[in-house]
């Protein structure tokens, strides 16, 4: 019970930016900070860049593979966000631009 109830387990999602953007990309924004965070926190941010696979969003954030991509593809277009993939086998990564 007390792993439901402990404060990694929520998503802080700002009103304002969901009532302009939208809930899902707004969701999606807001676990992209907590995970660029995580890497931070744990030196493995190279350059602000981190990964994270679309299993772990929707685990996360339970937005399917579908809403995600609209998602991601709104904050690019937005340019809250920059992707891309890397690696053998390629994993999606995630920069978060704060301008």
């Amino acid at each position: 019970m007390k792993h439901l109830l402990a404060s990694s387990s929520f998503l802080v999602v700002n009103k304002y930016l969901a009532k302009k953007i939208g809930l899902k990309p707004s969701v999606l924004l807001a676990d992209l900070i907590s995970k660029e965070q995580y890497f931070k926190d744990n030196g493995q941010s190279t350059e602000g860049w981190f990964f994270n696979s679309a299993e772990n969003i929707t685990n996360d954030t339970t937005l399917t593979r579908y809403e995600q991509d609209k998602a991601i593809k709104k904050l690019i277009d937005l340019g809250f966000i920059e992707t891309k993939l890397k690696g053998i086998p390629a994993i999606k990564h995630f920069r978060i631009i704060e301008n």
